[in-house]
């Protein structure tokens, strides 16, 4: 099929019940761990969509059609036109991870609503979150034949690396939520937006120091993530002159976090156990605290600040766990998984005082931020969280970058028919990228409904917001504004 088409219109429309929603052109379809190539193949099969900026008027109509697919030919030389600014994102939208790309998608398209200076296309391609080095490279290869700008994309730590490594091959500027993780090359054509895990402890590290915690000691899963986690906070903790007395990892079959807790903490010990039941009864042990030697007497704690990293799952199970071995009175830090609205209002009792960062916060009192998410609401009837917050911020960061440069890529045809240049790719693409490329280095800072970010080499380093739990209630102790 012919990939571009300026012809093409595209759709806003309002769902059933009053749901306004961004109905999708139809041009790709990838499913399950097929060849992602094959969207830009004749015979291929591929899922996607595309938008315009130019979308005045649709909070008021049902449905409005963009306009301006291209821009009209230069009286002056109609050999050259001006065409829209092509960016994919890829992002899944099938299987167990299409949630995520959902929320990420939805910012991003929502985003062309309120730039009207520049003609961009986000041309939306499915990568399913286990599309590997095969896959991503013939990606890579039939997208470096088109006219497309930029990618946004994965969301997925785990793929960067292929990202890194065909990007910097292809030359195509890459620009990714995922948190960085990487311990040998990365591509310069590689852009990042949005929290890591090395700021989130950085944040909490900087509370505990100002607030006296000297002594800390953390329980974090037996994986990748947390191995990596618990290097930071080693790293950090140093840095800041703070003591990591201890740490514990579990598997991911751990239920009974007795044995982790006992390598942190002395429990006071009874002896042989042998008590008389006024004695149980006052100290509500159990008998498997009478076998092990231990009761829920106050044992020795060497620190004052505890991390506690892992899923909702197995925070659940260590925070009530904390509880029954009466291991309290010490200041809990958490990471972003912790920022989860059922997850606080039932186990908050659990909780109280813990320090946790996160990313964006829908209910701050920043108008930026108040307006994105009441017009957010009224569109999509829900509130955005963090995924659709970052959506938001990048498109419209490529956005402005499309606009520094005159708010759209030259299409020459004579260019484009005649030169060639790394096995096919012509000039005109790779003029198309460079462009842009160059705007995103000269961004200097931004100020997103995420925070404000300065740009630190290829990153958007931002702030993060900081907040407490305390009487039941969330706290702001520290805004990225």
């Amino acid at each position: 099929m012919k990939y571009f088409n300026n012809s093409l219109k595209y759709n806003l429309s309002r769902a059933n019940h009053n749901k306004k929603i961004l109905s999708l052109i139809i041009i790709a379809l990838i499913s399950g761990f097929m060849t992602l190539a094959a969207g830009f193949n004749n015979s291929g099969r591929c899922y996607g969509a595309g938008l315009l900026n130019n979308a005045g008027g649709i909070d008021k109509a049902d449905t409005a059609d963009t306009v301006n697919t291209a821009k009209k030919a230069d009286n002056k030389n109609p050999e050259v036109k001006n065409a829209p600014t092509d960016i994919a994102v890829m992002v899944p939208t099938t299987g167990i991870y299409k949630y995520f790309g959902k929320q990420f998608l939805n910012g991003i398209l929502f985003s062309v609503q309120s730039r009207k200076k520049a003609d961009v296309k986000f041309i939306v391609i499915s990568l399913p979150a286990g599309a590997g080095n095969g896959s991503i490279k013939n990606l890579f290869k039939s997208i470096a034949r088109k006219n497309i700008s930029a990618i946004i994309g994965p969301l997925f730590a785990g793929q960067l690396k292929y990202f890194s490594k065909y990007s910097s091959i292809y030359k195509i500027p890459v620009f990714t939520p995922a948190p960085l993780n990487f311990s040998k090359y990365r591509s310069p054509y590689l852009f990042h937006y949005g929290m890591t895990v090395k700021n989130e402890v950085l944040n909490d590290m900087q509370y505990a120091k100002t607030h006296g915690i000297t002594k800390i000691s953390a329980i974090y899963p037996d994986n990748a993530y947390g191995r990596r986690t618990i290097q930071y906070v080693n790293t950090i903790g140093s840095t800041l002159g703070m003591k990591v007395i201890d740490e514990t990892a579990y598997g991911s079959r751990r239920v009974d976090f007795f044995y982790n807790f006992n390598s942190l903490v002395r429990f006071q010990d009874m002896g042989h156990g042998h008590m008389t039941k006024a004695e149980e009864a006052q100290l509500g042990v159990t008998p498997y605290d009478l076998m092990h030697g231990i009761t829920k007497a106050k044992p020795y704690i060497p620190f004052n600040g505890l991390f506690i990293i892992g899923s909702i799952g197995k925070l659940k199970l260590i925070l009530t766990q904390l509880a029954y071995y009466n291991i309290t009175g010490i200041k809990l830090f958490g990471l972003s998984q912790v920022d989860n609205k059922v997850f606080l209002s039932k186990y908050g009792f659990y909780m109280q005082g813990i320090i946790y960062p996160n990313g964006f916060f829908p209910n701050s009192r920043n108008k930026l931020v108040k307006n994105f998410v009441k017009a957010y609401k009224s569109y999509y009837n829900e509130k955005p969280n963090i995924l659709s917050a970052e959506g938001y911020d990048m498109g419209s960061i490529v956005i402005k970058s499309v606009i520094m440069h005159d708010g759209g890529n030259v299409y020459d045809k004579r260019l484009n028919n005649k030169i060639q240049f790394n096995g096919g790719i012509n000039s005109a693409e790779i003029m198309n990228r460079k462009l842009l490329y160059r705007s995103l280095l000269n961004i200097k800072s931004f100020k997103g409904v995420c925070g404000i970010s300065y740009i630190k080499g290829r990153d958007f380093v931002k702030g993060l917001y900081l907040f407490q739990l305390k009487n039941n209630k969330i706290y702001i102790i520290k805004s990225p504004f």
